[in-house]
This record gives C-alpha cells, structure tokens and sequence, in this order.
C-alpha cells in the first residue's frame, strides 16, 4: 500500500518552512547590516589613528632638530632669544627635588 501526502499538507509545510526561512533571512539580514556599520566606524577609527601616528612621527622626527628646541622655547616659555645657548630638557619634572608636601615639612622644618 503506497503512502501519498494530500497537496494541503504540503502546502502547508511548504508555507511553514517559507516562513522560517524568512525570518532566518530577515535576522541575519539585520545582523549583517549591523556588523558593516561596525566595519565602518572601525575603518574611519583606524583611518583617524593612522594620520595621528603619522602626525606624531612627524613630529618625534622634528624633536632632536635645533628649530625645534628655539621655536618650542621662544613660543611655550618665551625666554630664549636667537643667540642663546640651547637646550630642552625631556623630564621637567626631574628639575624639582622635592614635591610640595616635602617641600612644605622642610619649610616648617626651617621655620623652627
């Protein structure tokens, strides 16, 4: 005895399966369009990175150069003239011996 399948319930299945495959293609779809939104702000980011790097290596190069140190001089802390003798010091910071609350414990210290 042969089995056959009625057209409705093929139909039907038919249409279920329709179905579910449009919402796979819909949420795929969806994540997709997400993920190139990402790639693209990621590519504007690294295309923005980029440029500062080069920037910076610019930069770093011009450093060490004697314009540099008398331009920086003359335009950050306005005390060097053409002639003077030329130097710039990488660590400021390392020019104070103290901190200002050791500073201040050996003022108070002197005080007394």
């Amino acid at each position: 005895m042969q089995k056959t399948m009625d057209w409705r319930r093929f139909a039907w299945r038919m249409g279920i399966l329709a179905v579910l495959f449009l919402i796979l293609y819909l949420v795929f779809s969806s994540r997709l369009g997400e993920r190139q939104q990402q790639e693209n702000a990621l590519r504007l980011s690294l295309t923005r990175l980029e440029e500062e790097n080069k920037a910076m290596d610019a930069e770093l190069k011009l450093v060490d150069t004697e314009d540099y140190i008398v331009t920086s001089a003359m335009t950050n802390y306005a005390f060097m003239n053409k002639n003077d003798l030329r130097f710039q010091f990488t660590n400021p910071d390392a020019l104070y011996a103290y901190t200002e609350s050791e500073l201040k414990i050996l003022m108070d210290e002197m005080a007394d």
